[in-house]
């Protein structure tokens, strides 16, 4: 797969383990819905502007990935999809190959980073990452994942207290960074990126790409770390 294909198929089978089914299917393209949180839907296999416009979910995200130009049939398909849809949020899908990254020899001994593996740590998480995002987490959604072998849940703690969350997902030769979110009280510290060294480091030992999908606050730091972008995720919501 090109490197494009691999952010979103690990995207998309991260947005799977929570729990999707097929809703509608047409040809060569088919309709997932997220059964609860986090409320997606997108297309798999050939890109169907119909199929999504007639069959997603009204309590549904709407989330596309065109890699649109002037003169392209997706900027067209675009302008009719935000006809009837609202665009919520936009991001920048990224990479960096972890070949070329280099942990710099720093520590810091007030902050510590700290796998999660049980349900009160779970619990610290799911508030962090809840704040650090504005939206209610489902817990049922991540209880599953504390054990499974492709994902890694991180909580990050200054001087104990939790501050920080962050998760990686494992597929074939990427590893997705995934809710890297910094409490409130706990933001404008540098945590972030002490933690992207800690996680760039532990995903270089399984993966040969890294790969997320940057908000446009989270962009300047991705880049200062060597991230390049990719192309652009679109999400939308109904009118």
């Amino acid at each position: 797969m090109h490197i494009n294909q691999l952010n979103i198929h690990n995207l998309t089978s991260l947005w799977k383990k929570y729990g999707a089914d097929v809703v509608a299917g047409e040809k060569n393209s088919r309709l997932m819905a997220s059964k609860s949180w986090p409320y997606r839907a997108w297309v798999e296999g050939k890109p169907n502007l119909e199929l999504q416009l007639k069959h997603t979910p009204q309590t549904h995200r709407l989330c596309t990935w065109f890699e649109v130009t002037k003169d392209n049939e997706n900027a067209e398909a675009l302008e009719q999809l935000k006809k009837h849809w609202l665009v919520e949020f936009e991001q920048t899908a990224m990479s960096i190959p972890l070949s070329s990254y280099q942990e710099p020899d720093t520590q810091h001994p007030n902050f510590v980073i700290e796998r999660v593996t049980n349900p009160v740590q779970l619990n610290d998480w799911l508030v962090i990452s809840s704040e650090a995002f504005k939206y209610s987490i489902d817990e049922k959604v991540f209880t599953p994942l504390l054990h499974d072998t492709e994902i890694e849940i991180y909580i990050g703690k200054v001087d104990g207290k939790p501050a920080l969350s962050a998760m990686l997902f494992k597929t074939g030769n990427v590893t997705g960074l995934h809710q890297m979110g910094v409490s409130k009280a706990f933001q404008g510290q540098g945590l972030a990126k002490k933690t992207m060294h800690f996680l760039l480091n532990r995903a270089k030992q399984q993966s040969e790409y890294m790969v997320l999908q940057a908000s446009e606050m989270g962009l300047p730091l991705y880049r200062s770390l060597g991230f390049e972008p990719l192309f652009e995720l679109t999400y939308f919501k109904a009118k």
